[in-house]
């Protein structure tokens, strides 16, 4: 039994890692990431993870030039989020991904709660955009109210999400924030836990609350908090129900 379960434990590994370069080879984001093209470990390429999630600390440095520090070239497979089935959005998430690379949307790459972050969790934005567009459900975090597990990011939220920021993008020539999508410790029954939810920070890098409010009540939304708003609590952000 022990020697079942082993075979069938790497062979989930091994899959998982197999269906990450198959889906990383029609990503190209903007073409500048060194590791997706960096032969080692045997593999002709490696995908950008934040390395609490690189099975085996198989990575590489200074192969990730448009990701934050912790994120490396990893040549094993995401042991943060090993589920392998691919949802409608992943598309659209692949968009938002190459927007990210290129500077046009920042998908913030942790948790304002350290309780995600150590270790980190695989649940932040960044990492709910990257499963999605390599395939995967995206990842709910378990602490606080989080109640764990995966989930898909709904079409109509990431495409929102991008549209908004490539206009914003176009309009100023600088990136808006994404705080959290599905990940993060929210209340108990938050729409984020459906994947349906963006917070965006509205205060940086200007003042667009107004518009982005108004860009989200244009998109029938199911819950909308902001500045000011009803829902109190939302300071510096506009929370979006899509």
């Amino acid at each position: 039994m022990m020697k079942l379960v082993l075979t069938f434990t790497l062979l989930a590994a091994v899959h998982s890692y197999s269906v990450e370069v198959s889906l990383l080879e029609s990503f190209t984001g903007d073409n500048n990431e060194p590791c997706y093209s960096n032969p080692s470990n045997g593999k002709d390429g490696g995908i950008c993870l934040q390395t609490d999630c690189c099975a085996g600390a198989t990575y590489i440095s200074n192969l990730c030039p448009d990701y934050q520090n912790n994120v490396k070239c990893c040549y094993s497979y995401n042991s943060c989020n090993t589920n392998a089935v691919a949802c409608a959005s992943q598309s659209a998430a692949c968009e938002v991904l190459g927007m990210h690379e290129k500077g046009q949307i920042h998908l913030k790459g942790e948790h304002f709660d350290p309780s995600g972050n150590n270790p980190y969790d695989g649940a932040s934005a960044l990492s709910n955009i990257r499963d999605t567009c390599y395939g995967k459900h995206a990842k709910l975090s378990s602490y606080g109210n989080a109640p764990g597990g995966t989930v898909c990011l709904t079409t109509k939220m990431v495409t929102s999400l991008r549209d908004y920021a490539r206009n914003y993008y176009n309009s100023y020539g600088r990136a808006i924030e994404v705080n959290a999508l599905a990940g993060s410790s929210h209340s108990a029954t938050s729409w984020h836990y459906q994947g349906n939810t963006f917070d965006v920070g509205c205060t940086y890098p200007t003042d667009h609350c107004s518009a982005l409010v108004s860009w989200c009540r244009n998109q029938n939304p199911v819950e909308l908090c902001y500045p000011g708003s009803s829902c109190g609590g939302h300071e510096t952000w506009v929370h979006c129900a899509h």
